[in-house]
C-alpha cells in the first residue's frame, strides 16, 4: 500500500508539473495576442469599443478555456490569479500604447478616455478572480469531508467485517447441527438394522436346533427299537438253530435206529409216524417264527422309512425356513441399502446446502473487499489531496 500510494503521489506531482508548464505557455500566448491585438488596434485608431471588447472576450475564452480543458485546469486561485494578471497587463499595454501615441497636440480628454479604456480590461481581470476564487474549494473542507467519508467507509467496512463474523457462527453452527443429526439418524438407522439382523439370526437358529432336535430324537428311538429287534432276532434265530440241531439229530438217530432194526414195512411206518409228525410240527412252528420275525422285520424297516420320511420333511421345512430366514436377511440388507441410499442423499444435500453457504460467503467477502478496497481508494484520495497540498504550498513559496 505503501508503494503505491508513492507511485501514485509521484505520478500526481508529474501530472501537475506538466499542466504547470502547458498552463503557462497558453497563459503566455493569450496575452501575446491580447496585447498585439490593443497594440495595432491602438496605432490604426479603431473605435474604443472593439479595443476594450476584443481583450475582454480574450479573458473570458481563457476562463473558459482552463475552465473545460482537462490538461490545462488549474487549482481555482491559481486561475483567478492568471485572469487578474492578465487584465492588468492588458491594461499596461493600453495605457502604454496612450502615452507613446501622447503629444502637446493632443488633448487632455483623449488620454482619460485612453485610461478609461485600459480600465476596462482591470475590471473585467478582477471580476473573473472573484468568480474563480468563490468557486474553490478550500482545502480543509475538502479534507474534512474526505475524513468524514473516510469513517464512513471505515464504518460500513466494520458493519460488513460484523455481519460476515455473524453469518460465519451461523453457517458454522448449522453445518455441525446438520452433521450431528445425519449421523444420530444414521446410527438409529444402523442400530435398528442390526437388531433386526441378530433377531433374525436368533429365530434362525432356533428353527433350525428345534427339528434337528426332533429328527435326532426320533432317530435314536428307531435306533434303539431295531437294536432290540436285532437282539430278538439274534436270539430266535439262536433257538431255531438249536431246534433244527435237534431235529436233525433225532432224524439221523431215527435213521441210525431203522437200518439197524430190521422188520416188516407197516411197522417201519408206525414208527415213523411220531417222528413225522413232531417234524411236521417242527416245521410249522419255524413257518410260523419265520413269518413273524419276517413281520416284525417288514414292521421295523416301514418304521425306518417313515422315520426317514419325517426327517426328510423335517429338513425341507428347516430348508424352507432357511429360504424364508434368507429372505429376511435378504429384505434386512435391501433395508441397510436403502438406509445407506438415504444417507448418501443426506450428505448429497448437506454437500449442496455447504456449497451454498459457501456462495455465500464468496458473496459477502467480496462486499467486504470491495468496502476495504473503497476504503483504500478514500486512503489515496486523501493521500493525493495532501500531496496536492503540500506542492501548492512549496509553489507557493516559490
Amino acid at each position: 500500500m505503501a508503494r503505491r500510494s508513492s507511485s501514485d503521489s509521484s505520478g500526481v506531482l508529474a501530472e501537475i508539473g506538466y499542466s504547470s508548464g502547458v498552463s503557462a505557455i497558453v497563459f503566455t500566448l493569450f496575452v501575446f495576442a491580447g496585447s498585439a491585438y490593443i497594440v495595432l488596434a491602438k496605432l490604426n485608431g479603431m473605435s474604443a469599443l472593439y479595443v476594450t471588447f476584443v481583450p475582454v472576450a480574450i479573458m473570458v475564452i481563457y476562463a473558459l478555456l482552463i475552465w473545460l480543458a482537462r490538461s490545462l485546469q488549474l487549482r481555482d486561485d491559481q486561475a483567478g490569479d492568471n485572469l487578474y494578471y492578465m487584465g492588468f497587463l492588458f491594461t499596461l499595454t493600453s495605457l502604454g500604447v496612450s502615452l507613446y501615441q501622447f503629444n502637446a497636440s493632443r488633448a487632455a480628454e483623449e488620454i482619460v478616455q485612453n485610461f478609461g479604456i485600459a480600465i476596462g480590461s482591470t475590471i473585467s481581470g478582477i471580476a473573473l478572480r472573484v468568480i474563480f476564487n468563490q468557486m474553490r474549494r478550500d482545502p480543509v473542507e475538502v479534507e474534512r469531508t474526505m475524513r468524514l467519508e473516510l469513517a464512513e467507509a471505515a464504518r460500513r467496512v466494520r458493519r460488513e467485517l460484523d455481519s460476515t463474523v455473524v453469518e460465519f457462527g451461523y453457517v458454522r453452527r448449522s453445518a455441525q447441527q446438520a452433521a450431528a443429526d445425519s449421523f444420530a439418524e444414521v446410527a438409529e438407522k444402523f442400530e435398528a438394522i442390526s437388531r433386526r439382523l441378530l433377531a433374525g439370526m436368533d429365530e434362525i437358529a432356533a428353527k433350525s436346533a428345534a427339528p434337528l432336535d426332533e429328527a435326532a430324537q426320533r432317530s435314536g428311538d428307531m435306533v434303539r427299537r431295531l437294536a432290540g429287534s436285532a437282539e430278538q432276532l439274534a436270539g430266535e434265530t439262536e433257538r431255531l438253530s438249536k431246534s433244527t440241531g435237534e431235529v436233525g439229530a433225532r432224524i439221523e438217530e431215527v435213521v441210525r435206529k431203522l437200518a439197524e432194526a430190521p422188520g416188516p414195512g407197516d411197522a417201519v411206518a408206525a414208527a415213523l409216524a411220531p417222528v413225522v409228525r413232531a417234524l411236521g410240527e417242527a416245521v410249522d412252528r419255524f413257518t410260523a417264527q419265520f413269518e413273524g420275525q419276517s413281520s416284525a422285520a417288514a414292521d421295523m424297516l416301514e418304521a425306518a422309512k417313515l422315520t426317514a420320511e419325517v426327517s426328510a420333511a423335517s429338513i425341507d421345512s428347516l430348508r424352507a425356513d432357511i429360504a424364508a430366514d434368507s429372505a429376511a436377511n435378504r429384505a434386512a440388507l435391501e433395508a441397510a441399502t436403502s438406509v445407506i441410499a438415504a444417507m448418501t442423499q443426506i450428505l448429497d444435500e448437506y454437500k449442496t446446502d455447504a456449497r451454498q453457504q459457501a456462495e455465500s460467503l464468496r458473496g459477502l467477502l467480496a462486499r467486504t473487499d470491495g468496502a476495504v478496497r473503497a476504503l483504500g481508494d478514500r486512503r489515496a484520495d486523501v493521500e493525493d489531496i495532501g500531496a496536492r497540498r503540500a506542492a501548492a504550498k512549496r509553489e507557493a513559496i516559490t
